[in-house]
């Protein structure tokens, strides 16, 4: 989606049925799931990590999900401050998850650009729902 303020590439992976028409994968709605936007918290990519095998399964209702949504999912939103080794913020000392009010693209372009692709999305198919993991340590 975009580059954090280190240069490190913030993906997003798509999942869902591609053997359907175009035209049903668009009127498709979206759900949008993201996670280590706080770095110390490792534990939301095992979660995360368990939710995209799932969806890539042979499991009927992982099939199922994929034939009725569009899964658009940002596995670590925080690249930087995994990298480095900070526990809650970024590589610019900030919290990401206090910046989504009015994110600015120089301090904290992960979460510009996380916006600005849920904004894409709203302007081409619902958003059903949105789920941010965390995984805290107690």
């Amino acid at each position: 989606m975009t580059r954090s303020i280190a240069g490190n590439a913030l993906d997003m992976l798509i999942i869902t049925n591609l053997e359907s028409s175009q035209d049903d994968i668009a009127e498709r709605p979206a759900v949008i799931l993201s996670s280590r936007v706080h770095p110390g918290e490792s534990n939301a990519s095992f979660i995360m990590e368990g939710i995209i095998d799932f969806l890539m399964s042979n499991e009927p209702e992982a099939r199922f999900l994929r034939d009725r949504y569009v899964f658009k999912i940002v596995p670590m939103l925080n690249p930087d401050g995994v990298i480095t080794g900070n526990y809650r913020t970024s590589l610019g000392g900030h919290d990401l998850n206090r910046q989504w009010l009015s994110p600015s693209w120089k301090a904290s372009p992960e979460i510009f650009a996380m916006k600005d692709m849920i904004r894409k999305t709203l302007e081409c198919r619902k958003v059903e729902l949105f789920v941010d993991i965390h995984g805290h340590s107690r």
